[in-house]
């Protein structure tokens, strides 16, 4: 089924007009141009050969010239005849057996000449221009070798009656116009398919490109001509599509990623305000309450000297907490960046057990060391040196009494740096305290802001909260790997460190 607005249908239409145009014009042109280029033809052919002739006769004796004359005749169905100045003439007949009686033992110049007065052809009974209608004529002027007298070679060949036979093609012409036409319109059917189903596939493809469709990845077309090249180059245009919505689909998946993300922070920044907020209201509540009291003198209050004492302490924990505080704005700083050296590790761990040995005598607790004589790392001193104490810090804080903390460092066996580097040594750095559990869930909070484990956030055991969160972000910023474990005589806190270049 053709649609009369579809390309298959005005190719049809065209194509089919095309064809029938052509064929009359063809057909016409044979009638009026025919005759008179067939006549063209025909002269110039005749003058053609007749020079041809005349160099080949001009100059011989008239024995070899009339045979060569005759045959000529003879080949193009012609007649000639040869005048001499005095108009006598002679028809050389076609057939040279005929002139055997001229041709003899005498002078043959002299024959021919007999010939000619003999009143072959008489002067004047015969006009040269006189040669009809379809009569085609051409004369030469030859000499031949027996005289210089100068002779006239007239030829005339006849035309044949092209005229008749362009009338009959004119008269045939009613009846060519069916199969013109049978053959026109086949001729565009087919060709109108031809033509047309490659743009119709590539067109289906087109309208699956519209619809966001891209599984048309193989070209429709494998022809070598530009439809070809088309259909490629849509197939190209479907993967690059494809890839380029894949693309905008993970940058959408990211934007909303992120989004949720700014989200969580901006919930994790209220969070925090509103803890920081509490943090600092109970104990400023609790030095106003005290001093108000001390001022008063009310009962026990009277005691300045101890509450005095109380405060003071309470306040040295306040400010510990604004610096740690303060310490987390410089790290969560997007202008933030460590001042990276060369550090002993070994040193800023031994430094810091010695910061806990009293804490640790206290509680009478044994502090293990197993460390190497040096582990080179590339770190910011003053942030890792605060991220070991707090590790260490908490391992004795949060450990009953007489128990064992175990600090250790090496380098890890045929390891293999974070960034493919394996010229880079890695060292483990583990510090495990005994005795204490920790609940699998609360496990991955620990790295929050201001949570504690134990659900009564009391200050009694000390700590902001922060110490850890605070690990998290340095530890971060050097790309170490680290992770809190319960194991069958502890906590174990793990850290992976990229050594020194």
């Amino acid at each position: 089924m053709i649609r009369r607005k579809g390309i298959r249908f005005k190719i049809f239409l065209v194509t089919t007009a095309l064809l029938v145009t052509f064929a009359l014009v063809i057909y016409l042109t044979l009638y009026f141009m025919l005759p008179s280029y067939y006549k063209t033809i025909k002269q110039d052919r005749l003058e053609s050969g007749v020079s041809e002739l005349v160099k080949a006769i001009n100059g011989k004796s008239t024995t070899d010239a009339i045979p060569l004359m005759a045959q000529f005749g003879q080949e193009h169905n012609a007649m000639m005849m040869l005048r001499d100045s005095t108009g006598n003439g002679y028809y050389i007949p076609p057939n040279f057996r005929a002139m055997k009686n001229w041709i003899g033992t005498g002078d043959s110049y002299l024959g021919f000449r007999k010939q000619m007065q003999a009143g072959r052809f008489e002067a004047g009974s015969r006009d040269p221009g006189d040669r009809g209608m379809h009569l085609l004529s051409v004369e030469r002027k030859i000499k031949f070798a027996e005289s210089d007298e100068v002779f006239t070679l007239f030829v005339d060949a006849p035309l044949q009656p092209i005229g008749e036979a362009a009338s009959v093609i004119l008269l045939f012409l009613p009846y060519m116009l069916i199969p013109i036409l049978l053959i026109a319109i086949g001729g565009a059917l087919i060709y109108a398919r031809l033509i047309a189903r490659p743009l119709i596939s590539l067109n289906k493809v087109a309208r699956r490109l519209a619809k966001l469709d891209f599984s048309a990845t193989e070209p429709a077309l494998k022809t070598r001509d530009e439809l070809g090249e088309l259909s490629l180059s849509l197939s190209r245009l479907a993967v690059n599509l494809q890839s380029t919505m894949g693309e905008l689909q993970e940058a959408n998946t990211q934007l909303k990623s992120d989004i949720e993300r700014e989200r969580e922070q901006e919930t994790k920044r209220r969070e925090f305000v509103a803890t920081i907020s509490h943090e600092l209201k109970t104990p400023i509540t609790a030095v106003s309450g005290q001093l108000e009291a001390m001022i008063a003198n009310v009962g026990a209050f009277r005691d300045r000297d101890t509450y005095l004492r109380k405060s003071y302490t309470i306040m040295q924990d306040m400010d510990k907490l604004v610096h740690e505080i303060l310490e987390l704005s410089k790290l969560e700083s997007r202008d933030f960046l460590p001042l990276m050296r060369e550090v002993d590790l070994v040193d800023l761990i031994r430094e810091s057990v010695g910061h806990v040995s009293y804490l640790a005598n206290v509680k009478n607790m044994i502090l293990d060391c197993e460390l190497p004589d040096e582990a080179l790392i590339t770190a910011d001193e003053r942030l890792m040196s605060k991220a070991v104490s707090n590790i260490i810090t908490n391992a004795v804080q949060y450990s009953g009494d007489e128990e064992r903390v175990i600090v250790r460092l090496w380098e890890e066996p045929e390891s293999v740096s974070t960034d493919g580097d394996e010229s880079r040594k890695m060292y483990r750095f583990e510090v495990l305290n005994t005795g204490v559990t920790i609940e699998e869930s609360k496990l991955p909070r620990l790295f929050e802001p201001f949570y504690r484990a134990e659900q009564s956030r009391s200050r009694s055991t000390g700590g902001s909260g922060l110490g850890l969160y605070i690990v998290s972000k340095v530890l971060d910023a050097h790309g170490a790997q680290y992770a809190i474990t319960n194991t069958p005589e502890g906590v174990r806190f793990s850290v992976l460190l990229q050594g020194a270049a």
